[in-house]
């Protein structure tokens, strides 16, 4: 299943901060897979769930405790 997001979610990768483009989930058996445009090149990566992180944004109530 691929899901688009219709909200932004802004995320920090491995290759620098970025954009959730596209959620690809191939079921139970493998990790959820996000595409990734990143800011600073336009760049599409794919990254697993626990190489990002997502960013703060306080509209949403989402605020990031380290």
């Amino acid at each position: 299943m691929i899901y688009e997001p219709t909200n932004r979610i802004e995320v920090d990768t491995p290759k620098g901060p970025g954009v959730i483009w596209l959620v690809t989930d191939y079921g139970h058996e493998t990790d959820t897979i996000y595409t990734v445009i990143l800011n600073e090149t336009g760049e599409f990566w794919q990254f697993t769930h626990k190489d990002i992180r997502a960013k703060n944004n306080i509209t949403f109530k989402r605020v990031i405790k380290n």
